[in-house]
């Protein structure tokens, strides 16, 4: 790994921080001004609007990127790894892992975020897909 994959690699740790401790402010310094999020239903979000889940009813309990990988792209990087949470939100318990893509841009000597992709919830390949399984 290179110095700046570690730098890459550092603001995927200051983000899940962020998230962990639902510290809407930190995402100013975290986040593009043309930031947008992808919840893993296909929600997007907005900066203002990503940062305002903390501002609500959202408490993540845990909160950790497991297994981070950087790959380089001149000045964008491209993070891929496993988003694993406790999250209570509008009454329900998330408790889930889901797939992360990190899309992170250099901007006036920074990284910053660009795009968070997640899917999910995570599944075994051999699984039926929700949308093949029976209902009751």
């Amino acid at each position: 790994m290179n110095d700046t994959q570690d730098q890459v690699l550092d603001l995927v740790r200051r983000w899940a921080t962020a998230e962990r401790d639902g510290d809407a402010d930190a995402f100013d310094a975290l986040l593009t001004d043309d930031f947008a999020g992808i919840g893993p239903v296909g929600f997007v979000l907005d900066r203002q609007q990503w940062a305002a889940r903390h501002r609500g009813d959202l408490k993540n309990h845990h909160f950790e990127i497991l297994d981070p990988r950087a790959r380089l792209h001149g000045d964008a990087a491209i993070v891929g790894g496993v988003q694993e949470q406790r999250t209570s939100v509008m009454g329900h318990e998330v408790n889930d892992s889901f797939r992360l893509t990190l899309v992170a841009v250099r901007q006036d000597g920074r990284w910053l975020i660009a795009n968070i992709q997640l899917s999910g919830p995570l599944q075994s390949p051999s699984a039926p897909p929700p949308f093949a399984r029976e209902r009751s």
